[in-house]
This record gives structure tokens, sequence and C-alpha cells, in this order.
């Protein structure tokens, strides 16, 4: 037989999970193993010729250049026997005119039933069913009896693969001290679209590393990649001293920008500058930051940079090139706030020491909620919707909401028994979320859910292991690619810092 270098799919290796009301840590997959997913298909927009006409003949005209119409929705049938004794799934949610997300995982050699063992997943998010129909219903002679099936027409928003990863250790030349943060901040774009580099739109990485002890000491750095990490590049925040460290790093329209609780300030640079190796230039910008409140984290939304820091204090800019305004003077909450995330502008979640939450609805009045975990310390945070969000504790402890912190519950992880921190959280897609957390010895670890924190696996999933380290400090995801993950923190000497990059 030849080698094609992969293998190929067939109808027998593909089984079809159900998550009634969407993925979400609450909501279980269901394994339907009399159901299929028809053949698939989504629109990627038709293409127009814009036209002028051709300057040397008559009547003639040139393609100077095309417009591609919008992407369409993902559709399939999804199929299944007809019950005679139960009620129709499919007829069920096609009624109630809800979304659901439907999986179809390949796999092999285990157990077809479980969830999280897979070569393969096809993802339908956010899919509503328009069309319910069955084969006829009875039978007027021995010459029609035949088994019935039912049809339900599916329409989703988005149509994406799962695929195991394998990790890679990145940027060992350059990265000289422990890193601290990371952001990808890029955008898929074509050759033929006038840009300088075509990209798939997670290449461009840009993590934040400590400063240097030693004589000479050395200011902290910001490590960058064009490549997704292939080859690595660094550049000394000149507007630091070799005492000080920066905190969080952040993207904002065409500046990177770092904030320090050290400096009281940020520090920004043009992204430009950075990638064309033009090396200092780094703008120290202390407005609006009070010595009360000193930086810890920060989220940029693109067009929004929401800043966190000691005493429960809250900074907001649309422009931090200019500083930051305070959104809250530690009144919703005294404690020290250790991260931040936002939807948008508008919508975003804090948390911070003993137990301390609070978040916004309108991007100014904070409101403090009872935590999840009493007396205990929280690392990160993430806010998928309005309501849900998942907070990841000093202690090991994975905690969520979906109403607004009224109620929480633990989400048990893999080796829980020996986590000693839950370190950070991002969510590429609904269904797909990563978390770094730290396991005794010390030693950094990665998790990847698949179906919207419900469960998470130890990344990664194929053959190898995560390099080791002492320290995943931060992680960073990219929406245009769910297999694709950035993690940062600390190599096992306990010293040096350490960048890794999963892919599939």
């Amino acid at each position: 037989m030849a080698n094609i270098g992969y293998t190929p799919a067939t109808g027998g290796f593909a089984r079809t999970f159900i998550i009634d009301g969407r993925a979400r840590p609450d909501h279980v997959p269901v394994y339907k193993a009399c159901m299929k997913v028809g053949g698939p298909s989504q629109d990627f927009g038709d293409v127009e010729d814009i036209e002028c006409p051709d300057p040397n003949n008559y009547n003639q005209w040139e393609t100077v250049g095309e417009i591609q119409g919008a992407i369409g929705r993902a559709t399939a049938d999804v199929m299944s026997r007809y019950a005679s004794d139960e009620e129709s799934l499919l007829l069920a949610i096609a009624k109630r005119r809800c979304s659901v997300d439907v999986q179809v995982h390949f796999g092999k050699c285990t157990d077809p039933s479980a969830f999280n063992t897979f070569t393969k997943a096809i993802v339908f998010e956010n899919a509503l069913f328009t069309n319910w129909s069955s084969d006829e219903l009875g039978t007027l002679g021995s010459d029609e009896n035949a088994a019935i099936n039912e049809t339900a027409s599916m329409s989703g928003r988005t149509i994406y693969e799962i695929l195991p990863m394998t990790f890679s250790e990145r940027c060992a030349d350059v990265i000289a001290n422990p890193v601290v943060d990371v952001v990808i901040c890029d955008t898929a774009t074509c050759a033929g679209d006038g840009c300088e580099q075509e990209s798939n739109g997670c290449e461009k990485i840009f993590a934040l590393s400590d400063s240097g002890t030693g004589s000479p000491g050395t200011g902290p750095d910001v490590i960058w990649s064009e490549d997704g990490g292939a080859s690595c590049n660094s550049d000394e925040i000149t507007s630091m001293s070799d005492s000080e460290s920066g905190d969080a790093i952040a993207c904002f329209g065409d500046n990177v920008v770092v904030y320090s609780h050290d400096t009281d300030s940020g520090h920004y640079k043009g992204k430009a500058e950075i990638w064309a190796a033009e090396f200092g230039g780094w703008t120290e910008i202390a407005t609006g930051i009070v010595a009360a409140g000193s930086p810890l984290d920060a989220w940029s939304t693109g067009d929004y940079v929401f800043v966190v820091g000691d005493g429960g204090y809250v900074y907001g800019t649309d422009d931090p090139t200019t500083g930051v305004d305070v959104l809250d003077a530690g009144v919703a909450t005294a404690q020290n706030l250790n991260a931040v995330h936002a939807l948008d502008s508008t919508e975003a979640v804090a948390v911070g020491a003993a137990n301390a939450v609070i978040y916004t609805t309108d991007g100014t009045t904070w409101t403090a909620v009872t935590g999840p975990n009493v007396g205990v310390a929280l690392n990160c945070v993430w806010i998928k919707t309005e309501g849900e969000w998942f907070v990841g504790c000093a202690d090991g402890t994975l905690w969520y909401t979906v109403n607004t912190g009224e109620d929480w519950a633990q989400i048990t992880l893999p080796g829980q028994g020996s986590l000693t921190a839950i370190t950070d959280i991002q969510f590429p897609s609904d269904s797909v979320g990563f978390l770094s957390a730290t396991y005794a010895g010390p030693v950094g670890r990665i998790y990847r859910s698949y179906n919207g924190g419900y469960s998470w696996q130890v990344a990664p999933e194929s053959v190898g292991s995560l390099p080791a380290a002492d320290l995943i400090a931060a992680i960073a995801t990219c929406e245009e690619d769910v297999n694709f993950v950035v993690g940062v923190g600390t190599a096992d000497n306990g010293t040096d810092g350490f960048m890794v990059t999963g892919a599939d």
C-alpha cells in the first residue's frame, strides 16, 4: 500500500455528539450512537470581478481586482433512526428553536463513546435546526417494511476542526529570564491583499520577560516572533531600569504596551518599529495611575484597555499612549486585583486576593460579588458570556458560574489533588479552551477542553510531551486556529525563561 502520509476518513469511524444548549461547563455532551451527520457545506463567498476598460482596445475590459462575498453558514443534515418508544431529540430541538453544538468525532482503537478521545473532531457551533422530516411512518404491505429514519437540517454559525497537538520549545536562544506574560497580536492576511506579509492570524507573538539580575543587570525584554515562534528576537524596554520588571503586556492599534507594578506606569512602542528591529525607543506614560493602585494586569479588547492593580483599582483607556483613567478607586473591593478579562469595552470581570471578584456591564460602574473560594487568591479569569465566567485559583482549583457569580461550581481537573495553582485560562472559541496550571514538583502543565469547559485533558494529547518547565505563567490563544497555543514561564532549572507553542 502506498504511503500517503495520512489515514483516509471512513464513515464507520465517525460518531456524533450533541450538546443541547451549546457547549458550557454545565452542559453534558450526549453521545448519539444511532445518529450521523451528512455531508457538510459552507459558502465562503462568491467572487465578483472588478473591471476597467482596456486602455489599448475598444470594447474590451481588464480585470483589476476581485470582491468576495460574505461567508455563509455551515449546513448539514443530521440523520437518526426514528424511535418508536421515546421522544425524538431532533424534533424537540427543532421545535424549541434554540441553538445546539454538534460534534463529529473520528477515532480508532478506543471507546467511541469517550468524548475526549479522538483523532479528529469536526465542530458545528451555534447551530439551529431549520427543518425536520422523517421517512414514511407506516406500511401497506410486507414489501414496504423498512427502518424509519428522521432528518433535521442544521445551519451552524461556524464549522472547524479540532486536532491533537504537539508542543515545541521556542525562542530559547533569546530568552534569558522568566517570562511573565504573552499575547498574540495578529490578523489573518493574504499575500494578494497588499500587505507586506501574509499570516494565518496566529503568527505575531509578543511576550514579556523579567529584568535580569547580575552585574551588569539587564532590563526587561519583549520577546517577539513574526512566524509563530519559529524564529525570535528580543527588544529591551529602555524606559525601564535594570531593577524594574513589567507585569502585563497588551496590544492596542499600532502599539505594544507593557504595564509595570514597579514603575506605576505603562511603556509603549510601535509594533512596526519592533518588527523592523529598531531596538529601544520605548516611551513611559504614567498619566492616571496612582501609587495606591499599582498595575498588576491588563486586557485589550482592540479598542479599549482595562488595567487592574493594588487596592482594587481599575483603570481604562481608549488610547494607552495618553495614559489611563480611574474607573474604580478601590470602591467595589479594596483587595489587590490580579487579573482582568473583557468581552468588549463595557463587559469585564476582575479577580484578586482573598476571593475578590468584581464586574462591570457598562465599562464604568463596578460591582462586587462573592467569589468561589473563600480566603483564597484568585489568579486568572475568563468571561465567556455576560454571565458565564471561569476563575482559576492559587490553590489549584478551577471554578465557573453561569449566572454572574450568584452560584459557583468547581470543575475537577485530571490530577486535581496535585495541582498547586491555576495560572491562566483562555477560550479561542466557545467550545475550545486552554488553561495553564502548576503541578506538584513544580511542573508546568497545559490543559485543553473541547466542550466549553465541561471536561479537560492534559496536553499534549498526541505523541510527545510538554517540554519541561517549572511554571507556565501565562498562555495566549488564537481565534483563527483553535489548535494553537503559546505558553510562557520559567524553565525547569527555576531561573531561565521558557516559551512553548502547541500546534496540530
